[in-house]
């Protein structure tokens, strides 16, 4: 198991089977110029133990309210990427449009200038 938790706080352990059990402890606090000392209260009880009701409520609505915040902020999540599609679909569209005016208005000039040549070889025929 590997967990972290607040400076202060109690976390309970319990196994599931019976044997050895290891604890390892470590921190994420270095310090190259000052030596300061971590003070640590290391508290183990072993036996059987009652449930503590109280702490498995508190810890269930926190876990409860994390959850609801991890929800609202998919849904934000989701309607930006709705959002997102919707202008790119609307950038497509105007792109294609873009370029179809420019294939017509090329289309336009060739027509222009075949025919413009047309009335100067009849032109200069006559």
């Amino acid at each position: 198991m590997k967990t972290r938790g607040p400076s202060d706080s109690i976390f309970t352990f319990t196994s599931h089977e019976a044997g050895d059990h290891s604890i390892c402890l470590s921190t994420n606090y270095t310090s190259w110029f000052s030596h300061t000392h971590i003070r640590l209260y290391l508290d183990i009880v072993v036996g059987s133990t009652r449930p503590n009701v109280e702490q498995d409520r508190s810890h269930v609505s926190e876990l409860s309210s994390k959850l609801r915040n991890l929800n609202q902020k998919l849904e934000d999540i989701r309607r930006e990427q709705q959002y997102q599609r919707e202008r790119e679909a609307d950038y497509r569209d105007l792109s294609e449009a873009t370029n179809a005016k420019a294939v017509w208005y090329s289309v336009a000039q060739i027509v222009i200038l075949l025919g413009t040549c047309a009335w100067q070889l009849r032109h200069l025929k006559v």
